[in-house]
């Protein structure tokens, strides 16, 4: 945990006033036992009235400033820790942002949904805990074992014997505990993941009937997590008993050994019960102590799935303010795009998803990619992005290899829509600007018309301010479709990628969309349509068929019928076009 601490930063006065006023706090409690056997000792002993109210008087005068010096330690390591979370959480959120896709999906999206909350939640509480107690309990220790020594010296050594054996405690409740928090947090991380699966995939849950399969799955998983989390408690749980039990043993060894000296004339009954007293400061101490163990036992854990997402691999994110390209080793001769033998495989996978893929595309072209699912279009087109590194050979834009480019650069010749659209919560105006925050209303407004998406943006109540809900969920497929497209359009980018984009719309709106891709407007623009219907890629200037990774052919439409099987056999199926195919 120790290593995340540079995120206190902004809040290190909180951090550091917090354990020194419970230093103090500390300090006024161990004076406590000691008033008290004076007036045991002196006050009542000697019917001095008077000494014993000043001696009271002094118990509420330290008593008040133990409160204020208690109250103002929580605020300061409440701040501290509060200002901890937000600065790691920040931090955690924007190195997402910035995290390649390969690390993504390394981690998992569940994985880090778990260590941007649960295990930043876990790490603040052991902050929390830390400052609260770190000098506090240490001191009251250490200050009943000195004050004990003032009172008598042979009985500070019962005291000295008594916290080896309390450390030791605290050793192996770490040792023992710390894998099955470990266990328990990839248990939470299984069960994010499952529970995200079911709630976003409910319709089809509930369509076939599976609640009872998936409840039992659902149980099967919390019930892991709950024996690994009992196992942990357990063990925890074992040390404040452990630790009541030695220290109780001390009280009787101390109440021996004290009554002794009580009868030889060595030792007051004051004393006695001061000494007591120190050594139940003491087990209060240790049980304040065993729960800062336990909670630092988390906390360490937590911290250290946070300290591998935040030393993960980066990317940096394209700049909002400027959609020009500044690229240093472009080559005005080279295509635009180019693919050299590339192949690739994702990571723990043994099979290539593409391989020995090898074509050019030139400024103002249209390249259409066709094939079936799971044949490799979208990886073609993640990979001219960028988005993941070629396993071998080199993608190159403008005669640069995509690896020599700063993501924010590449990022800029694109403009894509995916194959899922995605909305964010907010209005129709925020989510067109998305792709390029600079438009003006003229320029949303085309990019709707161009997309078809004005005649229902302009039938909804607020138009261009109508309110989006969370994922799009209060618009069909299809106008979530739409919109994406305008925010693609909108951006206004070198290359524009359409990646099976238009899946969800009807023939109407598609064909209307695509005339617009291929008129004046974006006459400009390279276009990379991505599609398995023949009638989105037959007018493309070149055309790519991909079947399980491989390249099967590339051409024009009328070539290619006569070239390549599999691109007949699609129109075929398609379109039932037998004399076109035969010609």
């Amino acid at each position: 945990m120790f290593r995340l601490l540079k995120y206190v930063k902004g809040y290190r006065v909180g951090a550091v006033l917090g354990p020194l006023l419970k230093l103090l706090e500390a300090l006024m409690e161990t004076f406590v036992p000691f008033i008290m056997s004076k007036i045991i000792d002196v006050g009542i002993r000697n019917n001095d009235t008077g000494y014993i109210v000043r001696m009271g008087a002094l118990l509420v005068f330290i008593a008040v400033l133990g409160w204020i010096f208690c109250l103002s330690a929580q605020y300061f390591n409440a701040r501290a820790s509060i200002g901890f979370g937000l600065n790691l959480r920040t931090a955690l959120f924007d190195t997402i942002l910035d995290m390649d896709m390969e690390t993504v999906d390394r981690f998992s999206i569940p994985s880090l949904i778990t260590r941007t909350t649960t295990d930043v939640s876990k790490t603040q509480t052991g902050l929390n805990m830390f400052l609260r107690l770190i000098l506090r309990n240490p001191f009251i220790v250490l200050g009943a074992i000195i004050m004990s020594g003032v009172i008598n010296f042979k009985v500070m050594f019962v005291y000295i014997a008594l916290i080896p054996l309390i450390t030791l405690g605290f050793y192996l409740t770490v040792r023992f505990a710390r894998p099955f928090h470990e266990k328990i947090q990839r248990g939470i991380d299984r069960l994010t993941s499952f529970c995200r699966e079911n709630i976003i995939g409910v319709r089809s849950v509930r369509a076939f009937r599976m609640q009872k399969e998936e409840m039992k799955q659902f149980e099967g998983q919390t019930d892991d997590l709950f024996l690994n989390q009992l196992k942990a408690d357990r063990i925890a749980a074992i040390n404040i008993p452990l630790n009541t039990l030695l220290v109780n043993g001390c009280v009787i060894l101390v109440l021996l050994i004290g009554s002794s000296f009580v009868n030889d004339g060595n030792m007051k009954n004051g004393s006695i019960i001061a000494l007591v007293n120190y050594l139940f400061q003491i087990l209060l101490a240790v049980e304040r102590t065993a729960s800062l163990v336990d909670s630092f036992n988390k906390a360490n854990v937590s911290s250290k799935r946070i300290k591998e997402v935040l030393d993960s691999k980066k990317e940096s994110v394209p700049a909002a303010d400027s959609l020009t390209v500044k690229v240093p080793s472009k080559d005005a001769n080279a295509p635009l795009v180019e693919f050299k033998d590339v192949s690739f495989a994702y990571e723990g996978s043994s099979a290539n998803s593409l391989s020995n893929i090898t074509f050019s595309l030139e400024k103002g072209e249209t390249l259409g990619i066709i094939g079936g699912t799971g044949s490799g279009k979208s990886t073609l087109i993640n990979l001219m992005q960028g988005i993941y590194p070629a396993t071998n050979g080199s993608v190159r834009i403008d005669g640069a290899d995509v690896k020599e480019y700063e993501a924010k650069d590449l990022r800029k010749y694109f403009s894509v829509v995916s194959q899922k659209p995605l909305l964010f919560a907010g209005s129709v105006r925020d989510n067109i600007r998305f792709g390029n925050p600079v438009a003006d209303e003229n320029d949303i407004l085309e990019a709707l018309k161009a997309s078809v998406s004005d005649e229902f943006v302009f039938a909804k109540e607020g138009g261009l301010d109508y309110q989006i809900e969370y994922g799009g969920r209060n618009l069909s497929g299809g106008q979530k479709q739409r919109l994406t497209i305008a925010r693609a359009f909108v951006r206004n980018a070198e290359i524009l990628v359409l990646d099976d984009s238009t899946s969800a719309l009807d023939y109407v709106t598609e064909s209307k969309i695509r005339r617009y891709v291929s008129g004046k407007s974006t006459r400009q623009s390279t276009k990379v349509i991505v599609s398995q219907r023949i009638s989105a890629v037959m007018q493309c200037d070149k055309i790519i068929v991909l079947e399980d990774g491989l390249m099967k052919g590339i051409g024009k439409h009328e070539e290619l019928l006569v070239s390549c099987p599999i691109y007949k056999e699609i129109y075929l199926s398609q379109t039932g076009d037998l004399e076109e195919a035969e010609s």
